[in-house]
């Protein structure tokens, strides 16, 4: 199959602040699972009408502590008696998101638990008594120097309970503690090598939580979903996974990939570039849902062009203006490649607008630049190197990936962002978490309830068989 176009139209919510950590109801009922390492106690309760068991800090590594910090991570020794996962995972070290302490739109993604060296911890969330069910794993987001479990986007409870699934969030480090390199000291992408691991440990234990070893996902945003494709290629990954949901990232994105030499200790001496070009996968079975958000590069125009986007209203640009920050944000390019882009980023409607004269359509077209260059031509890119594959293997009759692609377009009733942002980077999440559906109170109207229980439909049925998209309208 080459492509399956899914055009979802998404809204945008705010849900419940992710400044509070994730609580702890005592009433809930403690549950004990015994696996391969020891004994982890969570807690059960009643959502949506579904017992849910809920292990919020279960470790997966030896703490990265001491001689352990900056190497690849250990694997957790078996222990006796019983490990108590009640409370929050901790954040890995990071940088905080400073742009307003006080608004929720910046707020939403700040680590809401302690932050430690010690965080190489999971959270599980799984429907009690249930045998086989698929498991879905995610990757958050973050550019790789920020992000967390246990933010209250992430929480998996609903999309555990709505669509019969296993949902799990794993921990990495971060920022110099995961990517630091100093050869030999410090070899790099020990935040990769962590997600390995954790994918390792719910290989070898999931089916104690109820889950089939063979039906795993991985789903990732950003940085996550970048993180993703280099499981694809990297050797020691291998049949852990079975499908990818990439939101809003890959690792071709021009923010993802250092250069070859630091990556050998996770690619084992391949050079990822090429191995994405040349579809060299290790795990070369899988199937693909790639997407991306209509407004990607509003989020990024906010925050790295101030004086340009960081508006109420909609932002206006001149020519001169729309010249300047294509400079700033794509300084790494040469200039005639700038010139080049800008002029036709421009289109027709830009060359009617006279200089000096502040147009809406040149800021929005400047914002297009920003997430095509950042976002999305990658992950498009990606999607059709597979396509193309996959006709090639039409005529070898070998087997073929399933490639779907999603586009998320609508703006939410609630985004705490101004309405001119629109479907930004990143907005699409609390929808395929279920957040319009815990809580009657926050809200949500209704059509977005039933948008969410479709994401969740739809990710969740590509989780248990990886194709199977037939009740799409």
């Amino acid at each position: 199959m080459v492509y399956d176009f899914l055009r979802i139209l998404s809204l945008t919510l705010q849900v419940v602040s992710a400044t509070t950590p994730l609580t702890i109801d005592r009433s809930r009922v403690p549950v004990d699972v015994s696996t391969r390492s020891g004994v982890f106690r969570g807690e059960e309760s009643f959502h949506l009408s579904v017992r849910i068991r809920t292990f919020l800090s279960l470790p997966f590594a030896q703490p990265p502590l001491g001689r352990l910090r900056f190497i690849p991570p250990k694997p957790l020794h078996h222990f006796d008696g019983v490990f108590d996962t009640r409370e929050p995972s901790p954040a890995c070290y990071q940088v905080r998101d400073e742009y307003n302490r006080s608004f929720w739109g910046s707020e939403m993604w700040n680590a809401n638990t302690q932050i430690s060296e010690n965080c190489l911890f999971m959270s599980i969330w799984a429907p009690a008594d249930v045998v086989n069910v698929p498991v879905m794993v995610w990757l958050f987001g973050g550019g790789f120097y920020s992000g967390s479990p246990s933010l209250q986007l992430y929480d998996g409870k609903t999309l555990a309970a709505y669509s019969n699934v296993i949902v799990i969030n794993i921990n990495y480090r971060l920022g110099p503690f995961g990517f630091l390199y100093l050869p030999p000291a410090a070899p790099g992408n020990m935040g990769l090598l962590d997600q390995q691991l954790a994918l390792h440990w719910i290989k070898n234990n999931i089916a104690y939580f109820g889950g089939n070893p063979t039906r795993i996902t991985l789903f990732g945003h950003s940085a996550g979903a970048a993180s993703i494709v280099g499981h694809l290629i990297a050797p020691a990954s291998k049949r852990l996974f079975h499908n990818v949901i990439l939101q809003s990232g890959s690792l071709d994105n021009s923010w993802a990939l250092q250069r070859p030499e630091r990556d050998v200790n996770f690619f084992r001496y391949k050079d990822a570039f090429t191995a994405l070009r040349k579809q060299d996968f290790s795990n070369p079975d899988v199937n693909f849902l790639i997407g991306l958000n209509k407004d990607e590069g509003n989020s990024w125009g906010i925050y790295y062009l101030a004086d340009y986007f960081d508006k109420t209203e909609h932002p206006v640009l001149t020519r001169e203006n729309m010249t300047k920050a294509s400079d700033i944000a794509f300084a790494a390019l040469p200039s005639f490649i700038r010139r080049a882009a800008q002029f036709v980023y421009e289109d027709v409607g830009g060359k009617c607008v006279p200089n000096g004269v502040p147009s809406k359509y040149l800021a929005k077209q400047m914002s297009e630049m920003l997430g095509d260059y950042f976002f999305s031509c990658d992950s498009l890119w990606l999607a059709d190197q597979i396509a193309s594959q996959n006709r090639s293997n039409e005529t070898t009759k070998q087997d073929k990936n399933n490639v779907f692609i999603y586009y998320f377009a609508q703006h939410s009733s609630l985004n705490p962002w101004p309405k001119w942002t629109e479907a930004m980077h990143g907005y699409e999440i609390e929808f395929v978490f279920g957040a319009p559906l815990k809580n009657s109170s926050t809200g949500y109207r209704r059509r977005e309830v039933i948008l969410s229980k479709k994401l969740m439909q739809y990710w969740s049925s590509f989780a248990s068989d990886g194709y199977n998209f037939s009740f799409f309208v």
